[in-house]
Order: structure tokens, then C-alpha cells, then sequence
């Protein structure tokens, strides 16, 4: 069951990025063409939210909706339908009591990079959950600091009280109900830098809500929050996982029929468009259920480098027909 390593992968050029404008939401920002091709969609009509029984939506300057959110989003036909993938039960069954040695994720990229990968590290946890990772990586692979980050604030209440019923044990982690997109870089007057920043299957959701314009602040504002040598660890969800799940709601099936920064892309995008270096791949073990036999993907912030001035997409205005 362990992960296996891409070392064997022959090395693959990298494409150059093409100067060309699309109408998609974030692609015109840098001018990235996909890999599969020059596609050109039609401008999404709106960029709604999904309507949600517990959320309080404010605008910020990057254009992005900050979310708060509290379970479901809504319900349909009787169950409940998270928006946000802000599944309360998530890590019941994408965990195996049998993980005794903490999140399988954590163990592969110790065994990769040597145990110190994050012992007396400083870690950022996006989209956390119920903070079974975020507590792993302090209680199982001695991490000095972490934090763990959700916007559904009653999963924050879960990894809080989980974190207490360990004890002394976690005092080292941190959880706050936030948004990635909208939330402070700085604290206490300085920016906040990690030396390990993990997002574990966040990406659909971002994209789900925000289409590629989201996406591209995700990756800009991990890579703010990545300290220069640190890592940027993604798990990111394939495009058939987005297919299965897209019909969730009108809106997030408009945004994928939209999207133009496809996960096959991520890789380059991260190295072309953010300013990442790539460090390795690293396989799931084949012993997972098929919906989560995702690859890591390990990237770096380098260590000299100009800060770079690319600001945060903002969604593009619309004239009104006239």
C-alpha cells in the first residue's frame, strides 16, 4: 500500500505559454492555453453563488466572495447537498482505522523526502475539514506549527473539539473558519509564510465555485503563503470527478462548462503561471477506493526569486446589451 515514486518519468519540455486572449474566467489573466487544446467558451451569463441556508457572503478587492458557511447548502430531495465539499463525514470513509501511523498522504511524503519533512516545520492546512490532517501532522510527524483552514465554520467546531479531547498533545495546531480566497496574508503586521503548505482535494470545489478566475487565486495565494525553499503540496481531483459531480447545481454545472484550466493543466500552470518549481509526483497506493486514488503533486517555492507582481484575478466586467 505505500505510494510509488515518478522518478522514471522521462522529463517532459514544458510548453510555452501562448500570448493569446480567451473569454474563459482566469485564462485571459496570463494568457495559458491548455494542453488539450485552444478551447473557447461562451462568458458565463453570472457568477451567482448557490444559494445557501447558512451563509453570509461580503465581496473583496480581488473580486472573489468570501464564503461562510455552516453544513449543507442546501437539501434536495430529503439529503443534504454540499456546495463547498464540506462533507461532515468525509474522513470516515476516506480513512481506514488501520491508519495507525497517521494520514497515509503525510506517511508517502515522509517516506519520499526523509522524516523531517515537516518535524519543527510550520504547515498550512487548506480546507481542512474536521482537522484529521492538520492534528496528524503535529500529533504523528512532530510538525512546530500548524494551522488548519476551512470556511465551514461548523467543521472548525469539530476539529476544535477533537483537538481538545487529545489533550496537551495538539497544543501546537491552530484552526480558523476561513477562507482561502478572502482571508488576512498577514498577521501581527508581517506576512504569514509556511514552510509546508498542503491542499488535499480542494481544488474541484474551488473551481466548482469560482471557475478557473478562483482557481488562479488559489494557487497565487498559496504560493504567497509558501515561504521561499517551502513546499506546495496539491491533491488535486481529475476531471472525471468533476463530471460526476458537476450536476450538484445549475450554477457549478455553468462554471465547469467554463473551465478552462483543467487538472492535467495544473502542473504547468503552477510552474508557468505562479512561479512554482515541480519536485515530484508521487502515486496512490492501488489499495484506495478508485474516487480517491489521487496523485500528490510536490512543488517549491524557489529560493531566490522576484516577488512577482501578477495581482489576483478579478472577475471581468460586462457590458450591458444595449
Amino acid at each position: 500500500g505505500n505510494f510509488k515514486n515518478h522518478h522514471a518519468m522521462a522529463a517532459q519540455p514544458l510548453r510555452p505559454l501562448e500570448p493569446r486572449v480567451l473569454n474563459g474566467c482566469g485564462m485571459r489573466v496570463l494568457g495559458f492555453v491548455p494542453a488539450h487544446g485552444h478551447l473557447v467558451t461562451k462568458a458565463l451569463a453570472g457568477e451567482d453563488t448557490p444559494s445557501a441556508a447558512k451563509a453570509a457572503n461580503r465581496e473583496d478587492p480581488a473580486g472573489n466572495e468570501a464564503v461562510s458557511v455552516k453544513g449543507p447548502s442546501a437539501w434536495k430531495k430529503g439529503k443534504p447537498l454540499y456546495a463547498h465539499g464540506n462533507y461532515g463525514s468525509y474522513y470516515s470513509y476516506r480513512h481506514s482505522s488501520e491508519d495507525v501511523q497517521g494520514d497515509r498522504r503525510l506517511v508517502a511524503l515522509t517516506e519520499r523526502f526523509g522524516k523531517d519533512f515537516l518535524k519543527g516545520k510550520e504547515v498550512l492546512d487548506v480546507g481542512c475539514n474536521s482537522g484529521l490532517v492538520s492534528i496528524s501532522a503535529a500529533c504523528h510527524f512532530s510538525a512546530r506549527r500548524v494551522v488548519g483552514m476551512d470556511l465551514d465554520s461548523g467543521l472548525i467546531e469539530a476539529a476544535k473539539e477533537h483537538r481538545q479531547s487529545l489533550g496537551g498533545e495538539c497544543r501546537s495546531v491552530e484552526f480558523r473558519a476561513e477562507d482561502i480566497l478572502t482571508c488576512p496574508l498577514r498577521r501581527n503586521d508581517q506576512p504569514e509564510r509556511f514552510d509546508v503548505v498542503l491542499c488535499l482535494s480542494v481544488t474541484k470545489w474551488i473551481h466548482f465555485a469560482h471557475g478557473d478566475t478562483g482557481l488562479h487565486n488559489l494557487f497565487k495565494r498559496c504560493f504567497k503563503r509558501t515561504r521561499p525553499g517551502g513546499y506546495f503540496v496539491v491533491e488535486p481531483q481529475e476531471w472525471g470527478s468533476y463530471k460526476k459531480k458537476r450536476h450538484l447545481t445549475r450554477e457549478i454545472r455553468q462554471r465547469v462548462a467554463n473551465i478552462q484550466i483543467h487538472p492535467e493543466d495544473f502542473e504547468d500552470y503552477l510552474q508557468n503561471a505562479i512561479g512554482f518549481e515541480k519536485v515530484d509526483v508521487i502515486e496512490p497506493p492501488g489499495d484506495l477506493p478508485l474516487n480517491f486514488q489521487r496523485r500528490l503533486r510536490i512543488f517549491r517555492r524557489p529560493l531566490e526569486e522576484e516577488e512577482s507582481q501578477q495581482p489576483e484575478a478579478k472577475p471581468r466586467k460586462r457590458k450591458r446589451a444595449e
